[in-house]
């Protein structure tokens, strides 16, 4: 396989930063935030948490810094070399932020970014893999600044503009997203990956969420894969993808009626239900892959599964 089609660290980070948008609302937090208290530390870890999921799959040397802060071109530098995916040559990913306050206070901040731009690709030159640029501020009260800005860089295949409501997103997302995303780009043809995409084909992004959390809350807490009926009707996991949801809701008891005889069952002697094993068989060895992978159990173990599976489960 030819160098430039591998997945490498830029192709999950460019894929987590264009993710999903946040609502306006939500990314109008920005505007409490500092550069170098809140977006800085946040954004480090986020860099850190892609290179250490690569890390899970193959080997990869790198190393994340914050240059001098008296320079122009990047708040953080990501460095890295692999036999596999570089040929052992040293590639640099360079993420910049630009937050609500310099929006605010600086009249000509385009072009303090493009010097910044210019400052990284003299420093680091062909090593230079991508530049992200986030625009960390209110994006109705910046509108227009923020789509001059991505009107201005958008012809520069180096650069990546991150306007404000995918900014936001990335910056609150979740370690086990993260690691959802890394795994699903990283071995998209692994036959286990394969067969849970397929358990769950088709069945609605609702009835996901509700397996996979009785699922896990079987495995973790009953020790089998039992729930009660108490555990369903009041499952936080559900009621909460219910709050976002855009269609209309319907009832849990509905749901249930129709994954029985797929995936739950009822025995006369159990208050509750019994999942099929051989129904999610895949999807429990992706749990257990996931728990000594990343340690992920309980509420996070069910984020990661539904980040992971929810594309094969939409229903048209």
């Amino acid at each position: 396989m030819n160098f430039q089609d591998q997945v490498t660290p830029a192709t999950i980070l460019s894929e987590l930063l264009r993710y999903a948008q946040a609502e306006p609302d939500d990314a109008a937090g920005f505007s409490n935030l500092k550069h170098d208290d809140d977006l800085y530390p946040e954004f480090y870890d986020k860099a850190e948490r892609v290179f250490k999921a690569f890390d899970k799959y193959r080997p990869i040397a790198y190393d994340i810094t914050t240059p001098n802060r008296s320079s122009y071109g990047a708040n953080i530098v990501m460095k890295y070399s692999s036999d596999t995916i570089s040929g052992s040559e040293e590639r640099h990913l360079v993420m910049q932020m630009a937050s609500f306050n310099e929006f605010e206070q600086d009249d000509d901040l385009l072009s303090k970014i493009k010097a910044q731009i210019d400052e990284s690709r003299n420093s680091y030159g062909e090593r230079l893999e991508g530049y992200y640029l986030l625009l960390c501020t209110d994006h109705r009260k910046h509108l227009e600044k923020v789509r001059a800005i991505s009107s201005q860089l958008k012809a520069d295949p180096a650069v990546i503009v991150v306007e404000p409501l995918y900014g936001w997103f990335f910056f609150a997302m979740e370690d086990a997203t993260i690691d959802a995303v890394a795994d699903r780009l990283m071995y998209p043809g692994d036959y286990v990956r394969r067969q849970a995409r397929e358990q769950v084909a088709g069945i609605g992004k609702r009835k996901l969420i509700l397996l996979l959390s009785c699922l896990i809350h079987a495995i973790e807490e009953n020790g089998c894969f039992t729930v009660s009926d108490d555990f369903v009707m009041r499952d936080d996991h559900v009621h909460e993808f219910e709050a976002d949801a855009i269609e209309s809701p319907v009832s849990l008891s509905e749901d249930i009626a129709a994954m029985e005889g797929t995936f739950f069952f009822r025995q006369a002697d159990v208050d509750g239900f019994e999942i099929y094993q051989d129904s999610v068989s895949a999807i429990v060895a992706m749990y257990y892959d996931a728990k000594v992978r990343y340690g992920h159990t309980g509420d996070e173990a069910v984020h990661y599964l539904y980040t992971f599976l929810e594309q094969s489960a939409w229903v048209a």
